[in-house]
């Protein structure tokens, strides 16, 4: 007999809960794109009245990428020590204070510090919400929920260049930028008030032991037909170290998994930053005027959402593992195009907007999506956070070394190098990948790692429901009608 079955949770549909708690931890990367690609409409204007060089221009990017890594690694750790909903919660408040203080800015120093700081609290909210969705989705469709970040991401890059090109038109360039960063700060201010209403991670809240967590977080689970089964007199209350949690985390017994979880960031970084952060540039370079460019991007940005949308859908159904090998790898074709293209003399600006608009709906629809699935998936409960946050260091930690790469490359090494990257990054990924689909996150801590320290009971191998006693099943007692009778979930 276990004495904790979160049969209910892993094998529900998705109910409306879900769909709440998805939203809301969707709405932060929304937030990111905001501010990240909100930087394209702000960096000429701030240049000139900042009189900024391009080297201070390039810093001022680095800074906000930093901060998301750092405050990725920094939030996982307080994630897995503290919990995910007072992080979920409270970070709004910096995402939205420190974006309008970006908008403030009056100098070049001061909007890379508000940059810094907004980027940090966008990392911390990652490395909470990512996990507190994959802690309570259903095990045949967690990588669908997962992927609703990204959807939620992509969606945010269009509406800040869409919003963009607006405020541009309307109050020019020199204006516009301080108005996308005040915009960025509502949702922030939404999410503050509405995501108080969400509860703590049970499975987190069962790894520490908090039992006065787990009765008030099981209550409100009953509302929804969700209450897992719980033997309160079997949970014992643990001390967290994090060091020792670093230590655990590089451990042999991890060692895949933090290679696997690395690869995806790291290649994903070295690949994507040539169309998701250059590609307006590399239209300029080539005669399309400012406006052209953006639209382009948009266009580019359009057919990436679509990318993911496929991927939302397709993620439980063919794997982690064919995903990433088939979205690295396909990726070679358009840049094997676009080299071929400019060698020969024929590579023009319709050509160019095409192929990476291919190049994104591929690798962002199924690469880009898995930036938010395996990292939540094949640690532990304990070092889910960090996960995450280990991921976000090098998805967004090597952003600005590959752009920097880029410059030194030329645009045929350019796209030698993406052609032969693409296959090596899918030749690596295919081996170092665990595929987790529809598989609960104790199934998979049992398949590659052998189990944990807790005993827990998956819908393959328990008892009969009926067969669960004990002295204090908190879900046995509440889960039952005026009658008596024990409600079918």
């Amino acid at each position: 007999m276990s004495d904790i079955k979160y049969d209910v949770l892993d094998n529900s549909k998705v109910a409306s809960f879900h769909k709440r708690l998805t939203v809301l931890a969707a709405l932060g990367p929304f937030t990111d794109a905001f501010n990240e690609f909100g930087a394209s409409v702000s960096l000429i204007a701030v240049g000139v009245l900042f009189h900024l060089s391009a080297l201070m221009l390039s810093i001022i990017t680095a800074g906000y990428w930093i901060g998301v890594a750092g405050g990725a690694v920094v939030g996982g750790l307080l994630s897995d020590k503290l919990g995910r909903k007072n992080l979920f919660v409270y970070d709004t408040i910096g995402m939205a204070v420190f974006a309008l203080l970006s908008a403030a800015s009056i100098d070049g120093i001061s909007f890379f510090i508000f940059r810094f700081f907004l980027g940090a609290f966008i990392g911390i909210d990652y490395a909470a919400a990512v996990p507190l969705v994959s802690e309570y989705a259903p095990a045949d469709t967690r990588g669908r929920l997962l992927s609703m970040e990204k959807v939620f991401f992509m969606l945010g890059t269009i509406a800040t260049v869409g919003i963009g090109l607006g405020f541009t038109a309307l109050y020019g360039t020199y204006l516009a930028w301080r108005a996308d960063f005040i915009i960025a700060a509502i949702p922030p201010i939404v999410l503050f008030l509405l995501r108080r209403k969400m509860p703590e991670s049970i499975r987190w809240a069962v790894e520490r032991g908090d039992k006065k967590t787990i009765e008030k977080v099981v209550q409100g689970l009953r509302n929804c037909g969700l209450a897992p089964e719980i033997n309160l007199d079997a949970i014992t209350p643990k001390g967290y170290s994090t060091i020792q949690s670093v230590k655990t985390f590089f451990s042999k017994t991890y060692k895949r998994q933090v290679a696997y979880i690395f690869w995806i960031g790291a290649a994903y970084a070295l690949i994507i930053n040539l169309v998701s952060v250059y590609s307006s540039k590399f239209l300029s370079d080539l005669g399309a005027s400012s406006t052209d460019s953006l639209l382009g991007t948009l266009t580019i940005d359009v057919l990436g959402t679509l990318g993911v949308l496929l991927t939302v859908f397709t993620a439980d159904k063919i794997g982690r593992r064919m995903l990433g090998t088939l979205g690295f790898g396909l990726t070679a074709i358009p840049s094997l195009i676009l080299l071929i293209a400019y060698v020969n003399h024929f590579l023009s600006i319709p050509l160019v907007i095409g192929m990476f608009s291919l190049f994104f709906f591929i690798n962002v629809g199924l690469v880009g999506t898995l930036q938010y699935v395996p990292a939540a998936e094949v640690f532990p409960t304990n070092l889910r956070g960090l996960s995450v946050g280990w991921e976000k260091l090098f998805e967004f930690g090597l952003a600005l070394p590959s752009l920097a790469l880029y410059a030194v490359l030329g645009i045929e090494d350019t796209f030698i190098y993406e052609t032969a990257m693409c296959v090596i990054a899918a030749v690596v990924y295919y081996f170092l990948s665990l595929e987790t689909k529809q598989m609960t996150l104790e199934q998979i801590q049992d398949r590659y790692v052998g189990g944990g320290e807790i005993s827990y009971a998956s819908d393959f191998d328990v008892k009969k429901q009926s067969e669960l006693k004990g002295p204090r099943s908190f879900s046995t007692e509440l889960d039952k009608d005026d009658d008596g009778d024990r409600i079918n979930r």
